[in-house]
């Protein structure tokens, strides 16, 4: 939103701009004007710019995630590889089991798709799942250690 305010059209702008059939102005002035996001992290240097807006096309998400009963780091992984397969768009890592960093750094590490997250799943891991135990310091460190996640 920074430079599409200023009048720049970035390289990710005119990626998503021939994504969409649209021109790369059109993309610029719809970020500029808060409509449309390009979501997108620079540590995560491997997904491929997208657009989200009103006025572009459809996107699909899909949920995946681990939870405490079942799953591993390879079911996730194979979820992602379906998931990508059959259209999605995004990813939403939804997972509340063990080992959520780790969860994490793999589906960020192998994920050509933006992947968003629950920082507060993680948080509440962290203090043994006891709401009474989680800090403003621990949930905001958490979403600190998700934002600057390498990949």
């Amino acid at each position: 939103m920074h430079y599409a305010k200023q009048g720049i059209i970035t390289k990710e702008m005119k990626f998503v701009a021939k994504r969409e059939d649209v021109s790369p102005e059109y993309v610029r002035s719809e970020i500029a004007r808060g409509r449309a996001i390009i979501p997108n992290n620079v540590n995560h240097p491997e997904s491929e710019p997208m657009i989200i807006g009103k006025n572009f096309q459809v996107k699909i998400n899909a949920n995946i995630g681990n939870s405490a009963v079942s799953s591993s780091i390879e079911a996730e992984i194979e979820k992602l590889v379906w998931g990508i397969h059959w259209g999605a768009d995004t990813i939403m890592d939804l997972s509340t089991g063990k080992n959520i960093h780790a969860t994490r750094e793999y589906l960020l590490r192998n994920s050509p798709v933006p992947v968003g997250t629950v920082p507060i799943y993680q948080a509440l891991e962290k203090v043994d799942g006891s709401a009474k135990d989680l800090t403003w310091e621990i949930y905001r460190d958490t979403l600190i250690e998700q934002a600057e996640t390498r990949r």
